[in-house]
């Protein structure tokens, strides 16, 4: 029986995280896997409430108290390494508090912790929208980052090979943290951290699947939907001064999910490198300028077609892409 150690990064969600711990509790408890299964929370200094609420409803939860300068992925981490040293963990799982678990989510993640053929590969799950249920919203994406994003991908097959996965739910064997080490918190340290990890572990010889035995589903809004559209697009699509500025601002931001230091770590001629100086993310924030602009002064049938193309790519409902096209009217 493989031991797992779920590690799920929160701060000031008190409300969703309650809730979350409710779902796995009742899952854990229904096939009784206590002993097996441990969750560790990590809370990133938290002023709501959130440990105190841990602490007397949920006592059987390996709480971590961060001082808030951990972020995603250095939460991550702290769980990680705590596993490590306190439970001897056979399997790694990353989990969001803000997603709902699928009734049968621990069943399937006990199978595919005690299968054979998963002991060398990283195994996603799927987050649906809770409302356009055919619409993947968090999932993996394939060659070119093509992200899988209609449930009707798995149609005829249970997974997918994927490039990377979205860290909302990630199984990962301690085999391979044993051989590639842990998420790299000092140079991502909110986004792209769980990319960089998937990326390598398939650097180091390992398999990385999108399985549709694990499925949550979330309440993805049109601002989600936006807030992850590339800089440029979301540019081109709200010309307000205002809002502009706040794109500008992302790309120094740590919480935003395109700034510098993302963009820079992730690309593949500096991802290996020790020290990444610091023109690099000089030129980078310069660049990103600049293409604003040009999007300005670019045709607009050739623009829109880019933006039509992104939209198929994602398979958002036609009621989100009308939406968003409205924001440059």
């Amino acid at each position: 029986m493989s031991a797992i150690s779920i590690v799920i990064p929160v701060r000031n969600r008190q409300k969703i995280t309650k809730k979350i711990l409710e779902q796995l509790s009742v899952q854990i408890n229904q096939i009784n896997y206590e002993e097996t299964i441990f969750v560790i929370v990590v809370d990133d200094g938290s002023t709501d409430g959130t440990q105190e609420l841990i602490k007397n409803n949920f006592p059987s939860v390996h709480l971590i108290e961060g001082d808030g300068s951990l972020w995603w992925t250095g939460a991550i981490v702290k769980g990680m390494e705590y596993a490590i040293k306190n439970l001897n963990p056979d399997y790694f799982v990353w989990l969001n508090d803000d997603i709902c678990l699928d009734v049968n989510f621990i069943f399937n993640l006990t199978y595919i912790c005690n299968s054979y053929k998963y002991k060398e590969t990283i195994v996603g799950g799927i987050v649906r929208n809770i409302n356009y249920p055919d619409w993947i919203v968090y999932s993996g994406s394939e060659k070119g980052f093509k992200p899988i994003s209609n449930i009707n991908r798995f149609s005829s097959v249970e997974e997918l090979e994927v490039e990377v996965l979205c860290g909302n739910i990630v199984v990962i064997p301690r085999g391979i943290t044993d051989q590639i080490g842990l998420p790299n918190a000092e140079r991502l340290r909110h986004h792209g951290g769980d990319y960089e990890y998937i990326m390598r572990a398939k650097k180091a010889g390992f398999k990385a699947i999108l399985s549709s035995k694990l499925q949550a589903n979330t309440d993805y809004q049109v601002a989600d939907f936006i807030r992850y559209m590339p800089y440029w697009l979301q540019w081109y699509l709200q010309p307000s001064i205002s809002t502009r500025w706040e794109i500008i601002k992302g790309l120094t931001t740590l919480k935003a999910n395109q700034n510098i230091w993302l963009i820079v770590n992730l690309h593949s001629s500096n991802r290996d490198s020790e020290q990444i100086p610091q023109w690099k993310y000089v030129l980078c924030y310069l660049n990103k300028i600049i293409r604003f602009l040009i999007v300005d002064f670019m045709p607009k049938k050739y623009v829109e077609a880019r933006v039509y193309e992104y939209l198929a790519s994602q398979n958002p409902p036609q009621e989100i892409i009308d939406t968003v096209m409205r924001l440059r009217k």
